[in-house]
């Protein structure tokens, strides 16, 4: 076979392509090549020119913003640098313009989303205005430290809270890697008062993550204390901070407040829940408990789709409404429980039953005038 020759031979290719821009004879003016090219040129330079003034604008914008709000600042956005392991929530910064100096008595929602280098967020005791969602999709958060000053705003082990003359009303926010920093605190750490030692803290929680790897086991979902990386004592400490058990007092669970938090194994509610919100454990991957008790009477929607540890549920007599897709997505799930009979069954949301419909639809059976005891 003589290898001077192609193997293969396709007409296309025969001959190089022609690049040269010429006249199009029969398109006036714009057929000229001069013209075509000084074209081709003016677009190419207005779209390397709209590339820039975006990096340029994105490169220019304040790492805080600001708006006006009742009696002071908002917080309207964060954009977190490779530094900024602490954020001070208290008054607005000297980049602020006019509103610097003011308190910040509100945040934006969403105003601190899709941070991955945030550990603490420390409230100062002017913010009062706070939706669930203003801290969303941290994914190294680890506390949320309120002033003690604060009326309506509270932090328990750096979970944060409303409250209500003193008292706890609502779970807000559960950060995602606060098993962590409640391990560090069982293991003697002392808990962090101001931005220095928060920083501090924040340091040394990264070199005992990454040196043990910890985080990537409860991650996955495996057994801390299986693991050979961590000594017992510390073994023990995270497996036990897996573990979370709301305080008696609160009413409610919020709108997202455990959604998408990997580090959750289980969850214990106090007598005093009656609602559990919208979203409230969403894609909690790694949660494999939560009994509800007696007294919790409304499931938002999907308040707990896509837990997909789950294996089974059982649904107390004093629920009276369940949201649609509440338990969307269980695929572990193999029956439902429900304690009231058909006849009396609460008020059901479309799809609130463990189904999917991914390749195969899996749906699950309800079985009405069950008794917790019963279930397995």
């Amino acid at each position: 076979m003589d290898r001077s020759e192609p193997l293969l031979y396709d007409p296309l290719f025969a001959s190089p392509p022609d690049t040269v821009i010429r006249d199009t004879p029969g398109r006036g003016f714009f057929g000229k090549a001069a013209v075509k090219k000084a074209l081709f040129i003016l677009v190419l330079l207005v779209f390397v020119g709209g590339a820039i003034a975006v990096s340029f604008s994105s490169l220019s914008q304040d790492r805080l913003e600001y708006a006006e709000a009742p009696g002071g600042a908002m917080l309207f956005a964060f954009r977190a640098g490779p530094d900024d392991a602490v954020l001070i929530v208290d008054t607005a910064g000297e980049d602020a313009g006019a509103l610097a100096g003011q308190p910040v008595t509100t945040v934006r929602q969403f105003a601190v989303c899709g941070n991955e280098v945030t550990t603490f967020i420390l409230i100062g005791k002017h913010t009062v205005e706070l939706p669930n969602t203003a801290f969303y999709d941290c994914a190294a958060l680890a506390a949320v430290l309120v002033d003690p000053e604060n009326p309506a705003l509270a932090s328990v082990d750096g979970v944060l809270y409303r409250k209500e003359n003193g008292r706890l009303t609502e779970l807000v926010l559960y950060p995602r890697k606060n098993a962590l920093y409640r391990a560090a605190l069982s293991l003697g750490w002392p808990a962090p008062a101001e931005e220095t030692a928060a920083a501090a803290f924040a340091a040394r929680l990264a070199v005992w993550e990454k040196n043990t790897g910890v985080w990537e086991t409860v991650r996955r979902g495996e057994d801390v204390a299986e693991t050979d990386t961590l000594p017992a004592p510390e073994a023990a400490a995270v497996a036990d901070a897996l573990r979370y058990e709301i305080p008696e007092g609160v009413t409610r669970v919020g709108e997202m407040a455990f959604a998408e938090c990997p580090g959750l194994y289980a969850v214990s509610f106090p007598a005093s829940v009656t609602e559990i919100g919208q979203m409230a454990f969403f894609k909690c991957g790694s949660l494999r408990e939560a009994p509800l008790t007696d007294t919790v009477a409304v499931l938002g929607p999907d308040a707990f789709s896509y837990c997909v540890k789950f294996t089974s549920v059982f649904i107390p007599a004093g629920v009276t409404e369940i949201g649609h897709h509440a338990f969307y997505g269980c695929k572990g799930v193999k029956s439902v429980y429900v304690a009231k009979s058909e006849a009396e069954a609460p008020l059901l949301g479309q799809d609130w039953v463990p189904k999917s419909r991914r390749l195969f639809e899996h749906n699950v059976p309800v079985v009405f005038g069950a008794e917790r005891g019963n279930v397995s």
